[in-house]
């Protein structure tokens, strides 16, 4: 994986429901690999949620929360599609 680069990119609905400040976190984990990646996606999902119900954006000690949380307990399962599929246009870029 060195030599390949890989970008994550969040989708507009997902910036909607993160602070800037917590967008800026996503990256760095998924940059440094501080945070498995899967876990990272699962927190992003469940961020973008609460948000939604919310109808405010998830601020960056929440997220780190909610990663804490899923980091405990691995079997935690999110249950519908991954964030692929429920934001098309968010993406991976190799």
């Amino acid at each position: 994986m060195d030599s390949l680069l890989v970008r994550r990119v969040l989708h507009n609905c997902e910036q909607r429901y993160l602070t800037p400040e917590t967008q800026g976190r996503i990256y760095r984990y998924i940059a440094t690999e501080e945070v498995p990646l899967e876990i990272t996606e699962r927190a992003i999902q469940e961020a973008v949620s609460l948000g939604a119900m919310k109808n405010s954006a998830v601020e960056a000690p929440l997220f780190e929360a909610i990663v804490d949380a899923l980091l405990d307990d691995r079997s935690f399962e999110i249950p519908g599609s991954p964030s692929e599929k429920m934001y098309p246009s968010s993406c991976w870029i190799c």
